[in-house]
C-alpha cells in the first residue's frame, strides 16, 4: 500500500502539539490523511504512529491506552497473527482486521482512534464505550470528512465554519454541556461513546456503527447477577488501578479529601508505587481566601498517612486573570466552571515531575456517590410538601436545589434539574430563544434514553447510566481531558473502567446507597484501609472563593469589568448593557450565585472573542 508521509503543518498538527509534545508524523494512505501527535509514556505507548500491521493492509492513528492489549496479543498470537512491534496500537489493529467492529467491542481502556482499512477502502473513527478520550468530526465544503481530538484543531484544519449551535449555547448554560452528539457549533459533531464512525471512500457515506454500550453491560451484569461482598468489590478496584499504573516511570495522584482519591491513594500506596518508586500526589489550597475551605489540609493528613509525597499547589485571584484566557479564550471553550482554573494549575504543576496522574474522578457515577442517587426516591413522598420551599428558597444552596428537583413530578426534567446550572444570566437565556434555539432539544435526547433502558432497572440504575452516557462524556470527561492535556498531562480513571463500571451500576441499590448515604459498597470495601474522617466525609465539590475574590482582587475585577462593560463586548448582542452592567454591582458580587453569574458570563465573552477571531481569520 502506498504510503506518503506529510508535512505536520497540512494536517494542523501544530494546534495539537501539547496533546503530544514528544513526536508528531502524519500519511497520506490510500484517500485518508492521519496524523497523530505522541506523548511518549514509554512501554507499549510509546510507538511510533501512524502505523500498520505486518501485511500493511491498515494504518492506524490512536489516542490513549488500551489496558488489555498483552491478553489479546496473546489470543491473537495464537490465531497466527505476527507482530512487528510490542506497541498497543498494533494490537488494536490485529484485532480490528481478525473481527471487525467486534474487534473494536473488545478493547478495554480509554481511546479514541482512526484506522484506514485497504481492503475496503473505508475509514473508521472510534471512540471507547465511556468516552474517556474525545472525537470530533466534521464535513467540509467538499465533502470531506475531517477528525480531531480538541475542536479547535478541527476547526482549524477542516474550513468548517465557526456559527454557533444556539442550542448548544443555551444547553451549555442551562445544564452545563450540549446533549447527545451536539457540540458548540454548527456543523461539528461530537463521536458518542461506543460509536464507530465508517467513511467510505472518497467520503461517498457515512455510516454510523455502535459497537459498545455501556446500558448494554449493565444489564449482561444485571441479568447474571453480581457478587456484592466488600472482597469482591475491593478486588475489582485494585485490578482497576493495577491496569491503569504505568509499568515504569514516576507516577502521581489528584488527592483531596474525599473517598474516590483517598481509595486510589491507598491502593497506590499499598502497592508501593511503579517498581518501587515515589508517589507523588498533588492537592490544591488558597492563597488569600476565607470564604471556603480549603482540602488541602485533609489531603495532607492522608498524604502523611500514607507515606506519599505531596505537592501543594496554592491558587489565588491572580491564577484566574491569567488562565482564564487560556481555557475559555480558545474555540474550545468556554469553561466556565471555576474549578477547571484549579485543575490546570494542578496539571501544570503536576508535568513537571511525572506524565501521568491518576483520578478519582467517575467514581461517584460508578458506586451512586451524589447525594441526588440517595435522595431522588422521595420524590414521590415529599414532592408536594417541597413546592411552597422552593418558591421560597429558588435554587440557593444545596436544600434549594434539593426542593427544587423534588418537586418536579416528571422524572426526566427532575433528573436533569439535579446538574441544572444556576450561573446563566436569565436575560441571556431568554435573548437566545428568541434568536432561535431550541429549549426542547435537550429533555428530548434524555427521555429518549430513559425510554431506551430496560424496564427491570431501578431508578437509580437509570440515573446512573443516564450520567454515564451524558453527563460524564460531554461534561466532565471533556473539560478534564482538554484541562490535563494543554499540560502534556495524561490522566487515568481508575474507578471508570469497563470491567468495573457497568458491574457496580448493576449491583442492588442497598449496596450503593444506605441510610441517605452513597458509595455503601466501596466504603466498606476500604473500611479497614482508610482514616474514619475519609471514610464519613459526605459528599462534596470541589469550590472555589470565586465571591470572595471576586470582590476584593483589584486584578481580576479589572479583567471582569474590561470584558464585559466594553463597548465591543459580544456578548451585547443578545444582552443589553445594562444587563452587563448589573452582574456587576457590589450587591450581586457578593452573592456566590452572583459571582458565578459573572464568571459565567466573563467565560462565554472569552469564547465568542475566539470565535470572531477565528472567523476573521477564515
Amino acid at each position: 500500500m502506498r504510503r506518503r508521509p506529510l508535512p505536520t503543518e497540512v494536517l494542523g498538527l501544530d494546534a495539537l502539539r501539547h496533546r503530544g509534545p514528544d513526536a508528531q508524523a502524519s500519511v497520506l494512505v490510500g484517500g485518508a490523511h492521519l496524523g497523530h501527535t505522541r506523548l511518549d509514556l514509554g512501554g507499549s505507548a510509546g510507538s511510533a504512529q501512524p502505523i500498520s500491521d505486518v501485511h500493511d493492509l491498515a494504518t492506524l492513528v490512536l489516542d490513549g491506552e488500551v489496558d488489555n492489549h498483552r491478553e489479546l496479543r496473546r489470543e491473537l498470537e495464537g490465531r497466527g497473527h505476527a507482530f512487528a512491534t510490542p506497541s498497543a496500537p498494533e494490537v488494536v489493529l490485529a484485532a480490528y482486521l481478525a473481527w471487525g467492529m467486534a474487534g473494536l467491542a473488545r478493547l478495554r481502556g480509554m481511546f479514541a482512534l482512526v484506522l484506514h482499512d485497504r481492503r475496503d477502502g473505508n475509514t473508521v473513527l472510534a471512540r471507547d464505550p465511556l468516552g474517556l478520550k474525545p472525537l470530533f468530526w466534521a464535513r467540509g465544503r467538499d465533502g470531506s470528512v475531517f477528525f480531531a481530538s480538541e475542536v479547535g484543531a478541527l476547526l482549524a484544519c477542516s474550513g468548517v465554519g465557526v456559527d454557533p449551535d444556539l442550542t448548544s449555547v443555551l444547553e451549555t448554560l442551562t445544564s452545563r454541556h450540549p446533549f447527545g452528539p451536539n457540540t458548540l457549533y454548527e456543523g461539528v459533531k461530537r463521536l458518542e461513546p461506543g460509536v464507530a464512525l465508517v467513511v467510505a471512500p472518497q467520503a461517498s457515506a457515512v455510516i454510523r456503527v455502535r459497537f459498545g454500550s455501556v446500558a448494554e453491560e449493565v444489564e449482561r451484569h444485571r441479568r447474571a447477577g453480581t457478587a456484592v461482598t466488600p472482597a469482591e468489590v475491593r478486588g475489582r478496584v485494585l485490578d482497576s488501578v493495577a491496569r491503569h499504573t504505568p509499568g515504569d516511570g514516576p507516577l502521581g495522584c489528584f488527592l483531596s479529601s474525599g473517598l474516590n482519591s483517598g481509595v486510589l491513594a491507598q491502593v497506590l500506596a499499598s502497592r508501593g508505587g511503579v517498581n518501587g518508586g515515589e508517589l507523588h500526589a498533588y492537592a490544591v489550597g488558597f492563597e488569600g481566601a476565607v470564604s471556603e475551605t480549603s482540602e488541602l489540609p485533609a489531603a495532607r493528613r492522608l498524604a502523611e498517612e500514607l507515606g506519599m509525597r505531596l505537592h501543594p499547589v496554592m491558587l489565588a485571584a491572580s491564577d484566574l486573570v491569567a488562565l482564564a484566557p487560556w481555557l475559555s479564550g480558545s474555540l474550545d471553550g468556554p469553561f466556565a466552571e471555576p474549578a477547571d482554573i484549579a485543575l490546570l494549575k494542578l496539571s501544570r504543576r503536576a508535568a513537571q515531575d511525572v506524565q501521568v496522574v491518576l483520578s478519582g474522578e467517575g467514581g461517584d457515577e460508578t458506586f451512586g456517590g451524589y447525594p441526588k442517587y440517595a435522595v431522588d426516591g422521595l420524590a414521590g413522598s415529599l414532592g408536594p410538601a417541597l413546592r411552597p420551599l422552593h418558591r421560597w428558597l429558588g435554587r440557593r444552596g444545596r436544600l434549594g436545589i434539593a426542593a427544587d428537583a423534588l418537586s418536579e413530578p416528571n422524572r426526566a426534567t427532575r433528573w436533569m434539574r439535579w446538574f441544572a446550572n444556576d450561573d446563566a444570566p436569565p436575560a441571556l437565556v431568554g435573548a437566545l430563544v428568541r434568536a432561535g434555539a431550541r429549549p426542547g432539544r435537550a429533555l428530548h435526547w434524555v427521555e429518549g434514553r430513559l425510554d431506551a433502558y430496560p424496564e427491570e432497572w431501578t431508578d437509580l440504575q437509570r440515573m446512573q447510566v443516564l450520567d454515564l452516557e451524558g453527563w460524564l462524556p460531554n461534561n466532565l470527561l471533556h473539560r478534564g481531558d482538554y484541562t490535563a492535556m494543554q499540560a502534556s498531562l495524561e490522566v487515568r480513571l481508575p474507578l471508570l473502567d469497563l470491567a468495573l463500571t457497568p458491574w457496580a451500576v448493576a449491583l442492588p441499590d442497598a449496596a450503593k446507597v444506605q441510610r441517605l448515604r452513597g458509595k455503601w459498597a466501596l466504603r466498606q470495601a476500604f473500611d479497614d484501609a482508610l482514616p474514619r474522617a475519609v471514610l464519613e466525609r459526605p459528599k462534596n465539590g470541589f469550590r472555589l472563593p470565586l465571591g470572595e475574590w471576586l470582590a476584593s482582587d483589584p486584578g481580576l475585577r479589572g479583567m471582569t469589568r474590561d470584558l464585559l462593560l466594553s463597548p465591543g463586548a459580544r456578548l451585547r448582542a443578545w444582552l443589553p448593557a445594562r444587563e452587563l452592567e448589573a452582574l456587576l454591582t457590589p450587591a450581586a458580587l457578593a452573592r456566590t450565585g452572583g459571582a458565578k453569574l459573572a464568571w459565567t458570563a466573563v467565560c462565554l465573552e472569552l469564547w465568542l472573542q475566539a470565535v470572531r477571531e477565528q472567523a476573521v481569520a477564515a
